[in-house]
């Protein structure tokens, strides 16, 4: 059989907010402007089928980092006339994933589309009863996916496969109570989950070697992406990852991927845990084994300041990393506290010291329009605490208010948003659909003047521009930093 793996069209995500609030001439950043990222997850699948299915013709598409849109892709489905389509998804872009899917339907009718991702994950019911997919998989698909692929191939029934649903079958645990710990999200179909995940291949990197990658932040266009354990324990109260159940790869797997992309010509590479350093020991060990077998090479990774030691990070420094990205969120000990962070302002001033003593960059995530935050004032009072910290790069968020966390159903009670908006988006996706936020105090409106003065008090600092400029080290930074500043300062 021939599948196809697909990374879908990015043209009409999710909006933060509407054209009415906010024109289009007069936004902030967007999610573009902060790089090109691989889509890890239909890599390790690709692998998967490598490994399990190698009887079968496997194709692969990133329509984003290609540059195929929906009219393109029709050319691209009749040159490969796939009979099974495994497409990837998030909720914030499943309009461009139903459009990609009816384009399949419409070139290749005879096609099983299969819809994977995140965005079954959340909603797995509404996402079944979706008529552009013929099954859809709820959880992790490398043993999922590779089985439905073998039912297929001898007309089988694969309704019986763990986590891989119909219409139909879904039905039985629509109105189950039952509580799986492992994922944020309690009552839902069960999942297909991967145990251990030292069993599984790592991504096939192959077939994206002729892209360039690349992220705002980094030194190099030619980036691997990586993850060296899944999922996160810890539960802000804003946080929609689906995995609650933490499981790493040994370090010897991670090291042995690591030589992997060295060999393909990869220099840097960016850990996309959603957690890469659970414990400062296992950040250690990490570095022990990178400088024992003599890696040479520039990495970072999203971390947490309550789980670093000035030990780690020196061993971090002499092994490579360069930059860290922490989600710091907000100023106040009180404010960390009502979003669950289990961090202090005392932690976090700490850890930003220690990076800047050793060399290492800083990226601090930060939000505004947090319930707590009633006036302008009290943004930028947080705001003040950011630029105290003085990392070397910060992002400005304003606060999303996703389903399935703690700060949804909190607004959803108090009568800021209603409660079905987003189902009734799952089930029906349309262009038409925005983000909803914490509206209480201070409207969208007031949220994106600050989230722009936010970026200029903090980005157009002399002192900042100065040291930006003689800390850039290739030619590549530099052409993303003066891109960078360019879009600020049009906005």
């Amino acid at each position: 059989m021939r599948v196809l793996l697909l990374n879908p069209p990015s043209e009409h995500t999710v909006r933060e907010y509407t054209d009415r609030e906010v024109p289009s001439d007069n936004r902030a950043l967007e999610a573009e402007d902060f790089g090109l990222f691989p889509p890890l997850g239909l890599l390790y699948i690709l692998a998967a089928l490598k490994h399990k299915t190698p009887e079968h013709e496997l194709f692969f598409l990133d329509c984003i980092a290609e540059h195929v849109g929906h009219r393109e892709l029709s050319l691209r489905i009749s040159e490969i006339l796939p009979d099974v389509v495994g497409i990837t998804s998030f909720s914030m872009a499943m309009y461009d994933v139903c459009l990609a899917a009816r384009t399949i339907r419409t070139v290749s009718p005879q096609s099983h589309i299969c819809l994977g991702g995140h965005h079954p994950i959340a909603f797995p019911f509404e996402s079944a009863e979706l008529a552009e997919f013929d099954s859809i998989v709820v959880g992790e698909g490398e043993a999922a996916f590779p089985a439905l692929i073998q039912a297929l191939s001898v007309k089988a029934d694969f309704t019986a496969i763990p986590g891989v649903y119909t219409k139909e079958s879904i039905q039985q645990h629509r109105h189950s109570s039952a509580v799986d710990a492992r994922f944020l999200k309690y009552a839902m179909a069960p999942p297909a989950y991967i145990d251990d995940i030292n069993l599984l291949p790592p991504p096939d990197r192959s077939v994206i070697q002729h892209l360039k990658y690349r992220s705002i932040v980094g030194v190099s266009d030619r980036l691997a992406t990586m993850i060296s354990s899944r999922g996160c324990p810890h539960h802000c109260t804003y946080c929609d990852v689906p995995f609650k159940q933490y499981r790493q790869r040994s370090l010897v797997s991670v090291t042995d991927e690591i030589k992997g992309c060295l060999d393909m010509g990869y220099d840097e590479v960016h850990f996309y845990d959603d957690l890469f350093n659970i414990h400062p020991d296992r950040v250690i060990g990490f570095c022990d084994e990178i400088k024992r077998r003599g890696y040479n090479f520039k990495w970072d990774f999203r971390g947490r300041v309550n789980s670093v030691t000035r030990e780690s990070l020196v061993r971090a420094r002499e092994a490579g990393c360069r930059m860290i990205s922490f989600g710091v969120e907000t100023g106040s000990d009180e404010g960390l506290r009502q979003l669950k962070k289990n961090t202090t302002t005392g932690q976090i001033r700490q850890v930003f010291r220690w990076c800047r003593e050793l060399g290492i960059l800083t990226i601090a995530d930060f939000m505004i329009g947090l319930p707590f935050e009633k006036s302008t004032d009290d943004v930028r009072r947080n705001v003040d605490f950011l630029l105290e910290l003085d990392p070397d790069y910060a992002q400005f968020s304003i606060l999303s208010l996703f389903p399935n966390t703690e700060l949804f159903e909190e607004a959803v009670q108090r009568g800021l948003i209603p409660a079905d908006r987003w189902h009734t988006f799952a089930g029906a996706p349309s262009p038409d659909f925005f983000v909803d936020h914490w509206e209480e105090h201070l409207s969208v409106s007031e949220l994106l003047r600050l989230q722009k003065e936010s970026y200029q008090r903090f980005y157009l600092r002399p002192r900042y521009i100065w040291r930006s400029v003689i800390s850039t080290c290739s030619w590549y930074e530099f052409t993303s930093k003066l891109q960078g500043a360019l879009k600020l300062l049009r906005r």
